[in-house]
């Protein structure tokens, strides 16, 4: 069997095959490929991966899990693009706590992020 987990957060492998290991890990979505994703999200240097590896872990539909990970990402990845999935991810968990948070966001120096804010909070609220 494939070990996803080895795969994305291995850095000698291609970023495309990091980014398919996401992917899968986002299909099974146990704890700990979370945690992979979680961790993918916090310590690849490739931008491209971790804006996958935000979007995979909101599909994951498991805010208990997901959720910090995501936070973190909107306050400290130093990646715009990184910044905006993490937000709209957030918002793809469904989960309703996350409004005050990302309501936060609306004040954003990035106007990219300001307007990522707005559309997850239009998610978030329709959910």
């Amino acid at each position: 069997m494939v070990d996803y987990k080895q795969i994305l957060l291995d850095l000698k492998q291609k970023k495309e095959d990091r980014i398919q290991a996401a992917f899968h890990l986002e299909n099974i979505a146990d704890e700990a490929s979370i945690q992979a994703l979680a961790k993918a999200l916090e310590t690849d240097p490739s931008p491209i991966v971790r804006h996958e590896c935000a979007f995979a872990l909101g599909e994951t539909a498991c805010p208990s899990l997901a959720a910090e990970p995501l936070k973190k990402a909107c306050e400290k990845d130093k990646n715009i693009f990184v910044r905006h999935e993490a937000l709209l991810a957030l918002a793809t968990l469904g989960d309703k706590n996350n409004l005050s948070f990302i309501q936060h966001f609306l004040k954003d120096k990035d106007p990219e992020i300001v307007e990522s804010a707005e559309i997850a909070l239009q998610r978030l609220e329709n959910s």
